[in-house]
């Protein structure tokens, strides 16, 4: 007996932008940091940093590894500029604890990934059940990716910036906690966009809503 496998929405639509609109998401992700990373902008456009979002969803689509790289290199390059433009006020960041901040980075995208590989079919004989699945396994892996970005960044700042000589790890973690909500919900909210307006985009491109607008 042959038994056909339907598929997990959630599923199909994280992979089709790598065979699609792939590019176009690279582009619109660039696009984003470049406009939200740089605090002058950000504050202008009342936006907040999309940074941590993007290395995430590039990892949930985007399969080519170069358009990590890519990313991961706007990120230096515009804090670069960010560095010539306001001179030393903000020359702070690029202290030997820099690096950790790419870890930070690469640990979103890893996430990201992982979330990509979790969400394989699974409960295909309801659709709903497989879609509500599949939400569920990258918003787990979205919070452990920001868990992840945020110790990484704040253990490294806090152990090879110089800043903080002085200052107990327990007392420097009791500092920058209350910093992590923000995150997290900011971190959320874009991917949750992100994620919402794809699957919108593959539903309206689907037979059966064709065939509903008719």
């Amino acid at each position: 007996m042959h038994i056909t496998a339907h598929p997990n929405p959630i599923h199909n639509r994280i992979d089709a932008p790598a065979y699609q609109g792939g590019l176009i998401l690279f582009a619109v992700l660039a696009l984003s940091m470049a406009a939200t990373r740089y605090h002058h902008f950000s504050t202008v456009l009342h936006i907040a940093d999309t940074s941590w979002a993007v290395f995430f969803i590039a990892g949930l689509y985007l399969r080519p590894r170069w358009m990590f790289a890519a990313l991961l290199g706007l990120a230096v390059a515009i804090d670069l500029a960010a560095v010539w433009v306001d001179g030393t006020g903000i020359s702070g960041c690029f202290s030997p604890a820099y690096p950790g901040l790419l870890l930070a980075y690469a640990a979103l995208w890893g996430a990201g990934r992982l979330a990509f590989i979790q969400t394989t079919p699974r409960a295909t004989h309801l659709a709903s059940t497989g879609l509500a699945i599949g939400i569920l396994q990258i918003a787990g892996w979205l919070t452990l990716g920001v868990l992840a970005a945020f110790a990484l960044s704040n253990l490294t700042f806090w152990a090879w910036s110089g800043h903080f000589t002085a200052l107990a790890l327990s007392d420097y973690i009791g500092r920058v906690m209350g910093y992590l909500g923000r995150y997290l919900s900011v971190t959320s909210l874009y991917v949750g966009g992100v994620v919402a307006a794809l699957m919108l985009i593959d539903w309206l491109k689907s037979p059966r809503a064709q065939l509903a607008g008719h």
